[in-house]
């Protein structure tokens, strides 16, 4: 079974679960992400994507520019361990992690949930690359998928017990990135990239393994 095909299925549970009603008010927040034309400004193919430095759930600082000098870099944006979807395609990656480091690549995660949040799930999380945290969303911001998530999804996820402020240390807003992944070269720049404003929607590790071999076949 493909990711997508896992994320599918557990997208048509929840909406079964929710009396055949859009997740969480999905359609209204993909349709203002798509019509905010914001998503224009992700780095493109053959760019240079912004570098950056984050901690990771230990607070070990973490720059992208230091992966680069190893090789190929996986980027992935997720919203955060509370997202249902965003834990399908984190243990997608870890189980293609050992093909990615085959061909020479790191992989890291971000979000932007705390420091201390993403601390206090690792354990759960169970994957062995680095899950970074963006707070503030700064680094998503520099790659065109910061957007503010609707009162109507806040409250619904409240009423389940998540608190997104409190997950990702903000008392004003909450601000979550686009699902996102990127897989840049030695270079920093973009060879392959999967953005869609639809979260329920992901990368596939398939196409992940296609873009590091083909870059493996041009240096070679």
């Amino acid at each position: 079974m493909t990711l997508q095909e896992e994320l599918d299925t557990l997208k048509a549970k929840a909406q079964s679960a929710n009396g055949g009603e859009t997740v969480l008010g999905h359609h209204d927040f993909v349709q203002d992400i798509n019509n905010s034309g914001k998503l224009e400004q992700v780095p493109q193919l053959g760019d240079i994507a912004p570098p950056f430095m984050l901690p990771d759930d230990k607070g070990n600082i973490v720059s992208s520019n230091t992966l680069l000098e190893k090789g190929p870099l996986i980027i992935s944006f997720f919203r955060g361990d509370w997202c249902v979807f965003c834990s399908l395609e984190l243990r997608a990656l870890q189980r293609s992690l050992a093909e990615f480091k085959k061909l020479g690549a790191s992989l890291i995660g971000i979000s932007p949930q705390s420091v201390s949040y993403s601390h206090m799930v690792a354990d759960k999380r169970n994957v062995q690359y680095n899950v970074l945290s963006d707070e503030g969303n700064k680094i998503a911001d520099s790659y065109g998928l910061m957007f503010s998530m609707p009162n109507q999804m806040i409250n619904a996820f409240s009423a389940f017990g998540v608190d997104l402020k409190a997950i990702n240390g903000s008392q004003s807003s909450v601000d979550v990135p686009v699902p996102a992944t990127f897989v840049l070269n030695a270079e920093g720049r973009v060879v392959y990239r999967f953005v869609d404003a639809d979260y329920t929607k992901r990368a596939e590790p398939a196409a992940i393994i296609a873009s590091l071999m083909e870059i493996n076949a041009q240096a070679a």
